[in-house]
Formats: C-alpha cells, structure tokens, sequence
C-alpha cells in the first residue's frame, strides 16, 4: 500500500470486534487502512487482511506507552478503538490502558499533523457507573455525564463493569479535555450501549467464552443448564456492530465544530431501537430457535424491572451524523445467538 495516498486510516484495536468491523467498511468505502493489533492478535490481522493491498497490519504492543510515529505516518486520520473490556485486566491496568492510551494516540496524531480522530466511547459515560439511572425513567443525551473518579474506581469491592464504565467516563473527559487545550484537534466521540452482533469471519479469536467481549452478556441465555434463572438483567440498550461501525465512517465525513462552538458538538450516541429485556429474548428464541429450548433459562418467577426503564436520544446521529436506521433488537440478538453457536463448535 502507498501511504502517499491521501485517504489512509489509523485504526487503533482494528482485530477487535468493532475495530475488524470499522476496518471492513472502511475498505468497502475505498480508504486505505492502517490496522493496529497486538501479540497474537496482530498475525491473525496480518493473515485475515494480508492480501487486500489497501491495508495495511501494525504491531503496538501497548497503546498506552508505545510510538506511534511510524503507524501514524502518511495517515489523514484516526479511529481510536483499542480498550480494555471488562474485567480483563487489573484495575489500575485498565485505567492506565483507557486514559493514557487515549491522550498517547491524540498526542502522536497531533505531533503527525493529523487533526481529525474518532474516538470510540460508549453511552455508560452518560450516567454514574452504578448503572442505576437505566431503571430511573430518564432520556439520555449526549448532554449528560456520569460522575466518578480514580478514588473512586480503585475502592475495594468494586465490580469490573463498574470499573469499566468508570474508566469510559474519564477516558472520554480527558479526550474532551485535550481537544479544548489543543483546538486544532477535531475529535468525534462514538457512544453506543452494549455492542452485539456477528465478528468479521476470520477475526473472533479466543477458546471460551472469556474472550466473546459484550457478546458474553446474550450467550447467557444458551450457556447453562436449560430452565435455570434468567441472568441478572444489566441495561438493556444496545447497538449492532455493523451499526457502530458505520457510525465511525460517518464521523470521518463531518466538518470541523466551527470557531466559538463547544468542542463536544461532535459527540454522538448511537443505539438500536427497543431494548433486549431477557424475557423478551428467550420467548423470540424460543419461537425462532426453539432447537435451542433446553438450553434457555425458565422465564417463570422472572423479575419485574427495579423501575421505569429510561431511553436513548439518538436525535443528533440522525441530524448530524447520518445513522438514520439501525438493526433492530429481535434481528441483532438472532444474529449474534446465530454467530455464538458457530463459535462454539471452534472451541471444542
């Protein structure tokens, strides 16, 4: 690939769910990719990609420390996606990895002469990472914020997914941050709820399901003893993949926020419509997949909602960034429940 070519992408954690995605549609789109992977991950990019002349694989060990200098050269742009998932690393390792590798992608960019980034957040930063505002009968917008801080997410006791919802927060604040001190940045947020879906063929790598990522939460309904208890239910928002991926490309389009207008103008939630209630998604596999019947947990005794469920404004998506339409929540649990049994049988 020529990176003199005047379209070439960084994407950051391009082996990863969303970033396998992001990459794909970006060379459906005609850009050339530049694809950041690590350790093992960055030989199964190397192969998967390896014959497409317009991307291009880059090994960073770890995004929070590493030189970016030569993945950046000749690149007009970057997708930041790289992030620890919940729970698969340390606490102090997971804020290290989101927030410094955060500012040390948007230092490098700027050092590169790169203006334009995308930064993949996520809708947790609307609320505290207690979550509890999901049952609380609230619009979230991109207005919001939850409140949180180091002290705070290294208390003893805390759960991994509060940890994680705790670290999008200050990740995404300190991008903010950086962009408003440095106002020749033209940062993009992404910011969509629980992200499900089918991987690109060829990239879900793993042997268990420690390594589904947010595809972890649906497999709950068919891992277990069929007629158990419905998992606890967590928020239950969410966005397909291909959905956030497109979102992304989108991003890259926009014009600069205009001098005098707030530096977050370009931060932009994204979600399916509905909402994938566990009760709901057992009785549509039951009826669509009923071979799945004894695998799938009772809904007797199911528990009623700790309160009203709130909702998602994805008005400025629509307006603003283009995301119009998305797959619906009965479409993106079959696809995903489809793509976990297919990778089940690679496990055995």
């Amino acid at each position: 690939m020529s990176t003199s070519s005047s379209n070439v992408i960084l994407v950051t954690g391009a082996s990863g769910f969303i970033g396998a995605h992001v990459a794909v549609q970006l060379l459906e789109a005609g850009y050339h990719v530049k694809g950041t992977a690590r350790g093992a991950k960055f030989e199964i990019l190397r192969k998967h990609f390896g014959s497409n002349q317009k991307f291009t694989p880059v090994e960073i060990n770890d995004v929070a420390t590493d030189d970016f200098t030569d993945a950046m050269e000749g690149v007009v742009a970057v997708i930041h996606i790289a992030s620890p998932l919940a729970g698969s690393q340390s606490r102090q390792d997971t804020l290290n990895s989101a927030i410094q590798g955060t500012l040390n992608v948007l230092r490098h960019a700027l050092k590169a002469g790169i203006s334009k980034v995308v930064l993949t957040s996520s809708w947790a930063t609307t609320l505290d990472p207690s979550l509890t505002a999901t049952f609380a009968g609230t619009v979230f917008s991109e207005k919001d914020w939850g409140n949180t801080s180091l002290q705070d997410l290294m208390t003893e006791g805390r759960n991994p997914l509060y940890v994680y919802c705790g670290t999008k927060i200050l990740a995404e604040l300190e991008a903010w941050r950086f962009a408003d001190e440095h106002r020749e940045l033209d940062l993009a947020t992404i910011n969509p709820p629980f992200v499900y879906g089918k991987p690109v063929d060829g990239l879900a790598s793993g042997t268990g399901p420690a390594s589904l990522g947010t595809n972890a939460l649906p497999y709950q309904l068919i891992a277990g003893e069929g007629g158990r208890p419905l998992p606890p239910q967590l928020p239950p928002f969410f966005c397909n993949v291909r959905d956030v991926a497109r979102a992304h490309v989108l991003a890259l389009q926009l014009p600069k926020v205009p001098a005098g207008a707030s530096v977050q103008d370009k931060r932009f939630l994204v979600a399916g419509p509905g909402a994938i209630l566990w009760p709901d998604a057992v009785r549509v596999l039951l009826e669509k997949r009923p071979a799945l019947k004894d695998r799938l947990p009772t809904l007797e005794n199911a528990p009623p909602l700790p309160g009203p469920l709130s909702g998602i404004d994805t008005t400025r998506a629509k307006e603003v960034l283009g995301v119009k339409e998305y797959v619906g929540w009965e479409d993106t649990l079959l696809e995903t429940i489809d793509a976990l049994l297919d990778l089940e049988k690679t496990w055995e």
